[in-house]
């Protein structure tokens, strides 16, 4: 095991492999977990962990993200990272790389996901510095004031309790380390709703449909209840339950006696048009639509965008207009 991290643990680890599916051959968990229920995650990410493997690598994209947040932080040689919420390891095979003296703990609640990372941590030969644990992230069995970094890409806003999290997360670092999160932000995802909502209204006047508008109405509907979880009885089983806002943050930050900074999640060049940027993005990234396809949306939908883009909010405004934004945590 790498360097003996199974010392930062509260209970034994063992080999899921050997105590629960032979396809989990070198995924560990505490042993008080073995066959415990997987509470909170989707097929997607257990039985359909290969397939979310194949359409969802970014590993390029998460070490120049990590590169840039760490070495503004001025983090230079860890030696224990924590990782929760790895999944296949998008952002582990990166702090591999950018950090040749760390070790990692990465975590996630899915075996099938860690067996992915197990595979891909072998071919680079990273295996003898980082170990793949089974666990749920609300659990502690981490040693408190282990960690020199915490790191957690898109897991906050999975989680029923993301504050259970952020507090676990901070109570594992040593003093004055810090724990870095890339979460979605309720107000860029509000106004796209205002937004989408318009657009809808011009194509009943126009008399249009299309696949595009069709889409984004649903994922207006979705953003909703994840702004509005109340309102959804079993919004706990949702893949995506969180949006988050400074506010809520900032009372966990006072809680857990850290130091809070929130920043955007993209380069300055998009900020000054981050509400056409992210309709772009969504629609060809997420749905595989051509936004610049007139049958998808037509120069009148454009028209509604650039009417919030150049008419409601200033310069300043839409840099602090988050849609992804990187969240640190700092421990005093």
């Amino acid at each position: 095991m790498a360097h003996n991290l199974s010392a930062v643990f509260t209970a034994p680890l063992v080999d899921l492999g050997q105590r629960e599916d032979a396809r989990f051959v070198g995924v560990l968990t505490p042993e008080p977990e073995v066959g415990a229920a997987r509470l909170g995650v989707t097929a997607e990410f257990l039985e359909n962990a290969e397939e979310y493997y194949q359409r969802h690598q970014g590993f390029d994209h998460w070490r120049a993200t990590l590169r840039d947040v760490t070495a503004l932080l001025g983090i230079g040689d860890p030696r224990t990272i924590i990782e929760y919420g790895c999944g296949f390891g998008n952002s582990t095979l990166p702090l591999l790389d950018l950090f040749p003296s760390a070790d990692v703990v990465a975590m996630d609640i899915s075996p099938n996901l860690l067996a992915i990372l197990q595979r891909l941590t072998k071919a680079r030969s990273y295996d003898d510095r980082c170990v793949a644990v089974a666990m749920d992230a609300h659990k502690p069995y981490i040693k408190s004031d282990v960690a020199d970094l915490v790191v957690g890409t898109a897991i906050l806003h999975h989680l029923v309790h993301p504050e259970k999290l952020i507090e676990a997360a901070v109570r594992v670092l040593k003093p004055n380390g810090c724990a870095i999160f890339f979460e979605p932000f309720e107000a860029g995802y509000a106004v796209l709703r205002l937004i989408i909502r318009d657009i809808c209204r011009e194509a009943a006047i126009h008399e249009f449909r299309s696949p595009a508008l069709t889409w984004l109405a649903e994922m207006s509907a979705i953003w909703l209840l994840q702004i509005k979880r109340d309102k959804l009885p079993g919004w706990q089983n949702l893949d995506d339950k969180w949006m988050f806002c400074r506010p809520y943050l900032q009372e966990i930050a006072d809680s857990v006696d850290a130091d809070l900074t929130i920043s955007q999640s993209v380069n300055s060049s998009i900020v000054q048009q981050p509400l056409r940027h992210m309709l772009n993005y969504i629609l060809k990234h997420w749905r595989g639509l051509d936004p610049d396809d007139q049958f998808n949306m037509p120069a009148w939908a454009w028209a509604v965008v650039d009417q919030y883009e150049n008419e409601y909010f200033s310069p300043k405004m839409k840099e602090d207009l988050l849609f992804a934004g990187t969240i640190v945590f700092k421990k005093r």
